[in-house]
């Protein structure tokens, strides 16, 4: 199973120079994301329409693809152990806070597993330096 960051699940919906990337990696198992990416992934969607990067339709096809996309894939919830990794994580690592939700959500999933994950996919720098420390497979740039 791969984690998805939100800053990953972005590219799926808008062309950006690792979006075959990531849809090639979103094609290719199991698809785990944070509750979270459900507000941050719209959240990129509408400001790139504000920002006039993609129309008005594209952000609502974008949308309601994601929405479709997001229902077949493994969500994990902003649960208590999901907040008390993040607490941590936000003191170890110089992260945001959505940010240390994303990665403690990884973290969480692996525990749930029993196993490691196949990777944490992530296109924002200080989830892939954290993600990293924390012994994950790491995918973005």
């Amino acid at each position: 199973m791969r984690f998805f960051d939100a800053s990953a699940v972005v590219k799926r919906y808008v062309r950006e120079r690792e979006s075959t990337a990531v849809r090639r990696l979103l094609r290719a198992g199991d698809v785990a994301v944070s509750r979270l990416s459900e507000i941050e992934v719209v959240s990129a969607l509408a400001r790139l329409e504000r920002e006039a990067a993609i129309s008005r339709p594209q952000r609502n096809r974008a949308i309601a693809a994601f929405t479709t996309d997001l229902a077949a894939w493994h969500v994990v919830e902003l649960s208590p152990d999901v907040v008390a990794t993040a607490r941590t994580l936000l003191v170890r690592h110089v992260l945001r806070a959505g940010d240390a939700i994303q990665l403690a959500s990884a973290h969480v999933l692996r525990t749930a597993l029993g196993q490691d994950l196949e990777a944490l996919v992530a296109y924002d720098q200080r989830v892939l330096t954290a993600a990293h420390a924390e012994q994950f497979t790491v995918v973005g740039n």
